[in-house]
């Protein structure tokens, strides 16, 4: 399968240079001509790079790599920037803009290429996606938790989960489940961008089963809307439940903190929220449960 690259350059000559030397190298090239369309066509594509001049009309480079950066859904994006600006503090904003790697013009093509060849393998790990979803995937989530541990800080990991979804899913039929499962993803999304504060992560486990990654003072408040909202919405979101064997779909949220694990603490990490999450089933109308240790 062809590995899909969005060059947003408005430097006909630039672009065309680049795109045939990814071109010949195996890569399906799509061009955008200023900062907007860069932003279509990548959330339309969810290319494996996106090459990103700095100076482009409508919106320049810095600006859509923090959009991109701040959206968990294509914050995995490498971005590969392109400048004529050299100087240190220049590039040092590009790199906290959300850039991976920087090209100063002019540059040699093999270079080019090899960077991109790079970038591309360095963050293939990291763009492990659910396919029903398109959010960050079981491999993505356990990374997030590792590089939080590592790092010493402290968050909570919430585990979102719906009461009998697989029965649900058995009498419903696998094109509906999957429709069902995309509008709890958009919920589990929006309401952890509003708690967040913009700094939240979210995965997709598989079927039911989501996580989300917030600040330990915003769990609390996250998980209580969560419950309330998908409580709320259930009718809209999983339909047909008469039909379904009769199955009591209610929302279940586990919620476990990072806090005293160290670096190593991926595994406990896992045992608190499997606790608390088999506490939290125990009430057939759902709720969440905090780990209290």
């Amino acid at each position: 399968m062809f590995k899909k690259i969005v060059i947003a350059e408005d430097d006909d000559a630039i672009a065309h240079m680049v795109g045939m030397a990814l071109g010949d190298a195996g890569f399906l090239c799509l061009r955008a001509y200023d900062g907007e369309e860069a932003l279509r066509l990548v959330r339309a594509h969810d290319p494996d790079l996106l090459v990103l001049d700095w100076m482009m009309p409508r919106v320049d480079g810095i600006e859509v790599a923090r959009r991109l950066k701040s959206d968990v859904m294509w914050s995995r994006t490498p971005i590969l920037m392109l400048t004529a600006l050299a100087t240190v503090e220049q590039q040092v904003e590009g790199l906290e803009a959300g850039a991976d790697a920087y090209m100063t013009k002019p540059f040699d093509l093999r270079e080019f290429g090899a960077r991109a060849k790079a970038l591309i393998r360095s963050t293939k790990r990291e763009r492990d996606r659910n396919p029903t979803t398109g959010l960050p995937g079981s491999r993505a989530i356990d990374e997030h938790l590792a590089e939080l541990l590592k790092a010493g800080k402290p968050a909570a990991a919430l585990h979102v989960d719906i009461l009998a979804f697989d029965g649900y899913a058995d009498a419903i039929g696998f094109a509906k489940a999957e429709e069902a499962v995309r509008g709890l993803a958009r919920i589990v999304l929006d309401l952890a961008r509003t708690h967040g504060d913009g700094g939240a992560f979210v995965g997709h486990l598989g079927g039911s089963d989501f996580i989300a990654v917030v600040a330990l003072d915003r769990a609390e408040p996250l998980a209580a809307a969560l419950v309330e909202r998908i409580r709320a919405e259930l009718p809209t979101i999983f339909p047909g439940t008469e039909s379904a064997g009769g199955a009591r779909l209610a929302p279940v949220v586990a919620v476990a903190s990072t806090a005293e694990l160290g670096a190593t603490g991926a595994d406990q990490l896992a045992r608190r929220l499997g606790v608390t999450m088999r506490t939290a089933k125990q009430a057939d109308d759902g709720g969440y449960v905090i780990w209290r240790g």
